[in-house]
């Protein structure tokens, strides 16, 4: 995947960074629905981001957590549950109800021509807590369903993974890797070579060891993405951070600050705008990240395994 995503500010020389639909619209929308991923697409969100689970029979279906509960008319987990005849015919808890789609379904849409057109990209989170053969399945279903298309989804799907043991897999895909994941150490000792993208908390970024990470990434010709940014503020430290792509609820949002507040500005404004974030400027809100990134590292250790 090119760093070419987006179209270079005209103004100030420097690539826009990228807005990514977390979990598609989902700040407007059900989400991992069609009509999130779709409503991405309508607020030209420069890519998508989507969970994917293996059902008992064998399907892919799109969805965060391991068990239906929280955003469907279901329950149990996903693994233990058949999709046909059972979640096939859930629908999502929040309105307006949706069904559950299928993987293919979303591969299906980022085929779409108006998709393509738009050089769109879709990070395919694939959680830890995932079995192997969901790898496997992925793949499966790509080369025997979308054969014909690969050269072209190889330019659309980044492959998130968060374990080492599912790299392998992910590389025989020959797709992009995204590696997601809490720890900069993690990131470092397993992910610096081997992923494209490496998509990684705020909080983890916010401190010298996440800015020289991010220079290190860079300087091998990775892009590196954030993860979850509602808030203005962060919106706004997210552009002095230089990051490449921020990953968010609300589209529209992000698209007004990291994009139109910017878009019209000299190199000389844009520096100054960049100087004027007071974000990390309080003791409070630093110790508060330097906080949250030790205990995600314990929970990268102790929970992922990494």
């Amino acid at each position: 995947m090119t760093k070419d995503i987006a179209e270079p500010n005209p103004f100030t020389h420097v690539e826009k960074v990228d807005v990514v639909a977390h979990r598609g619209f989902s700040g407007q929308y059900p989400e991992n629905t069609l009509l999130s991923y779709e409503k991405g697409v309508e607020a030209s969100a420069t890519a998508l981001e989507g969970d994917i689970r293996l059902t008992k029979d064998g399907e892919i279906v799109m969805m965060h957590d391991m068990t239906l509960n929280r955003t469907t008319t279901g329950t149990g987990k996903i693994g233990e549950c058949n999709w046909h005849g059972y979640i096939d015919s859930l629908t999502t808890k929040t309105e307006p109800p949706q069904p559950i789609p299928l993987f293919r379904d979303v591969v299906k849409l980022m085929l779409r021509q108006d998709v393509i057109d738009k050089k769109m990209y879709m990070i395919i989170d694939i959680k830890f807590d995932n079995p192997l053969e969901i790898m496997e399945a992925v793949h499966t279903l790509l080369k025997t369903e979308f054969g014909d298309h690969m050269d072209t989804l190889a330019r659309q799907l980044v492959i998130g993974i968060w374990h080492v043991d599912f790299l392998p897999k992910a590389q025989e895909i020959g797709f992009p890797i995204c590696f997601i994941g809490l720890s900069l150490t993690a990131a470092r000792k397993h992910f610096l070579h081997t992923a494209d993208y490496l998509s990684i908390p705020f909080a983890a970024l916010v401190d010298s060891d996440g800015h020289a990470f991010i220079e290190e990434a860079h300087a091998l010709g990775k892009r590196v993405v954030t993860w979850t940014i509602n808030d203005v503020e962060q919106m706004h430290e997210c552009l002095v951070l230089g990051v490449d792509a921020v990953v968010g609820d609300h589209v529209d949002k992000m698209i007004k600050h990291l994009w139109e507040t910017t878009e019209s500005m000299t190199p000389e404004e844009y520096a100054k705008h960049l100087e004027s974030s007071t974000y990390l400027a309080s003791r409070k809100t630093r110790m508060y990240y330097y906080l949250v990134k030790k205990a995600m590292h314990y929970a990268s250790r102790g929970y992922v395994g990494m």
